[in-house]
């Protein structure tokens, strides 16, 4: 953790889930801000080193008050991780037009909110880590609007990568397989090699500082997942029906 002592980390959607756990493995090291919708879910969770802001991050006014607060109290923003995200099993048996309407809020929508305001942040801010899914490599099953904003998101990622470049702002893009989050308990099926939310927190805290750009894991998951992907597609549809 030598890499994170004396940073202050910004953790959004940090109050539960994957962005949660790596609060709790940072909090003794260093700074960590921790936003969320409902941020008296983690009433128990205290140290020095934390502070909790509210947040909803489809709230664009909401968004800029917040990075404007966090502004004005610290000199920088070493790393922002964006973890915010929702999840519903969704085919066209169960299809709900809110639910999804919700999904794409969260999941891709609140990124317009997000890089409004990331100019406020050049020169304050080195490194920034969005958690999208492996889900978004590619359409699934009982994943309608779940996977689509997820790959739109993976694809925005790229675009910020090559854009915040010269603002010397690094980009990763962190895609996990199945983590055990009050998430995946609304699934029914097996999930294939899940791993828990601090087991994700410290991988992805691990390879944070090191220089590649996509953090994806794990690796026998992922690299199931990527050999489908470079398969035509009627390979995937036959698989999958």
């Amino acid at each position: 953790m030598e890499f994170y002592k004396g940073k202050t980390v910004w953790i959004i959607g940090g109050t539960s889930g994957i962005g949660l756990s790596m609060a709790k493995q940072l909090v003794n090291t260093c700074k960590v801000i921790v936003s969320g919708r409902d941020t008296l879910k983690i009433n128990d969770f205290t140290s020095p080193n934390l502070i909790k802001i509210p947040l909803d991050v489809t709230n664009s006014r909401n968004f800029t008050e917040v990075a404007n607060s966090i502004l004005e109290n610290f000199q920088k923003v070493d790393i922002i991780l964006f973890c915010a995200g929702t999840y519903e099993p969704m085919s066209l048996k169960n299809f709900d037009a809110k639910h999804a309407q919700k999904i794409l809020e969260t999941n891709l929508t609140s990124m317009v909110n997000f890089i409004d305001i990331i100019p406020h942040f050049f020169g304050k801010c080195s490194l920034i880590g969005i958690v999208s899914s492996v889900a978004g490599y590619f359409g699934m099953p009982n994943s309608l609007f779940y996977g689509a904003s997820k790959a739109g998101l993976s694809n925005l990622t790229e675009s910020l990568y090559i854009e915040l470049k010269k603002y010397k702002i690094d980009v990763k893009l962190i895609n996990p397989g199945f983590v055990k989050t009050p998430l995946t308990d609304k699934n029914s099926f097996k999930m294939p090699f899940i791993i828990s939310s601090e087991k994700a927190g410290e991988i992805i805290l691990k390879n944070l500082p090191r220089k590649k750009f996509e953090i994806s894991f794990p690796f026998f998951f992922v690299f199931f997942m990527k050999v489908l992907k470079f398969l035509p597609c009627w390979v995937r549809f036959k698989l999958f029906n």
